[in-house]
């Protein structure tokens, strides 16, 4: 993917990802599927004209408030605006989009999991992982700071992953069995 740019790579990640989203929201405020497909292309045309597209925190709702602020512009220009438009958009707020605090909590036990289960690995296996998939160098770039070739990196990589996929698995059917369990304790003490 060499003649991706930057930029497309994290378009595609964090902003075309949510592309419906976007999409329904605009026609949500313009009510017009023509009018709501130019304000989510304008949209997409100012994300890439921004020099420190990178620095931002949260793509989609950056996205969400310019897609925003486009219709509000298009209405001050009109020559009539419903008055149910002018309404709905003061009423009108994008969601936020940051998680809540048990979704951070749970996100933060599992990479404490995943990291635990580095730490196990062996350390050829663990090297060739962080490199890859933490530090995002290509295979070859692994293989020559190595010192072995790609497809040693490949074999070390697919080994790491069913081991870390094997491990996180486990502790999720654990999880699984504790919660179902605790569901009929709870049951068992209320009857």
């Amino acid at each position: 993917m060499a003649w991706l740019r930057d930029i497309d790579v994290w378009f595609a990640d964090h902003v075309f990802a949510y592309d419906q989203q976007t999409r329904r929201y605009a026609i949500s405020l313009v009510r017009q599927p023509e009018e709501a497909e130019e304000l989510v292309q304008e949209a997409y045309a100012r994300l890439f004209a921004l020099d420190d597209w990178a620095g931002i925190a949260n793509p989609h709702a950056f996205t969400m408030r310019i897609v925003r602020n486009l219709a509000i512009e298009r209405f001050r220009r009109a020559e009539v605006v419903r008055l149910d438009h002018r309404a709905m958009l003061h009423t009108l707020e994008v969601a936020d989009q940051d998680p809540t605090p048990d979704v951070v909590a749970m996100d933060r036990s599992e990479l404490q999991h995943v990291v635990k289960v580095m730490q196990e690995m062996p350390p050829r296996m663990r090297e060739a992982m962080t490199l890859r998939r933490i530090e995002g160098l290509p295979p070859a770039q692994v293989a020559e700071r190595m010192n072995i070739s790609v497809s040693t990196v490949e074999t070390h990589l697919v080994k790491a992953l069913r081991l870390l996929m094997q491990r996180l698995n486990r502790t999720e059917a654990r999880a699984r069995t504790e919660q179902a369990s605790w569901e009929t304790k709870e049951r068992l003490e209320r009857s």
